[in-house]
């Protein structure tokens, strides 16, 4: 029997959360060289489309989002260091997955839901095929939002250095997090300048929790992490 915390865990709001999400389409396309790429139709959003691009890879992000607070316990909004999280592959089990366009909208909420209890959610994660570690997400000393996918055995291995290009919020149906703080937004981030191995945009989809509070009124520390899960659709060129 499992404890009844991780009980709880399981039947936590996000899970009760996703039913008037969209269903994405998914297939695999063939190019003209003989290879297939991956091809599934993003959840509906209003952020500029990947007009000329290909879609290589779906990644589930697990971590914290990092904010300051230079005086604790003031009105102050909080400030931001960006986020850090570790990077699963998504893709190669949706792709051949019937059940797909039911789970698309669900697995953020799941993974933050179980993030809690790192065996559970390892669990999880092995049981449906999500536990292929496939790079960080991070921001680099100068605060680039950086996606390196250091595990793919291309030379050079993907890498976005992004910058945000356009934002919308989360929808409502969006798992609003441990705390209830809500989702982060929604984005769209192109190329910075740098980027390598045949990806160059990345979208954050399907984000759950990871909002700052408004002010750093309950804030004790001028450091602090919210966690938070989102997925990652990296595209490039064609």
């Amino acid at each position: 029997m499992f404890p009844k915390a991780i009980i709880s865990a399981l039947v936590a709001i996000c899970l009760l959360t996703t039913q008037t999400a969209s269903s994405p389409l998914h297939h695999l396309e063939p190019r003209n060289d003989g290879s297939q790429v991956l091809v599934m139709q993003q959840p509906d959003n209003s952020l500029p489309g990947p007009t000329g691009l290909v879609l290589k890879y779906i990644l589930l992000g697990i971590g914290t989002q990092n904010y300051t607070c230079a005086a604790p316990g003031s009105t102050a909004a909080p400030g931001t260091t960006g986020a850090t999280a570790t990077l699963y592959d998504l893709g190669t089990k949706l792709i051949s997955d019937p059940l797909a366009k039911w789970k698309i909208n669900t697995l953020s909420g799941l993974a933050l839901s179980m993030s809690s209890y790192p065996q559970v959610l390892s669990a999880f994660l092995s049981a449906s095929g999500y536990n292929i570690v496939v790079g960080k997400h991070f921001f680099s000393s100068g605060g680039v939002p950086t996606f390196a996918l250091q595990n793919i055995q291309t030379k050079p291995f993907p890498q976005v250095n992004g910058k945000k290009n356009a934002t919308m919020t989360a929808p409502a149906y969006s798992c609003p997090g441990k705390s209830n703080e809500g989702a982060v937004p929604w984005l769209q981030l192109i190329d910075a300048g740098g980027s390598q191995g045949g990806v160059n945009t990345v979208y954050r989809l399907e984000t759950a929790g990871g909002s700052a509070p408004a002010t750093c009124a309950d804030v004790k520390t001028t450091t602090f992490e919210v966690a938070y899960a989102a997925q990652y659709w990296i595209y490039g060129a064609a």
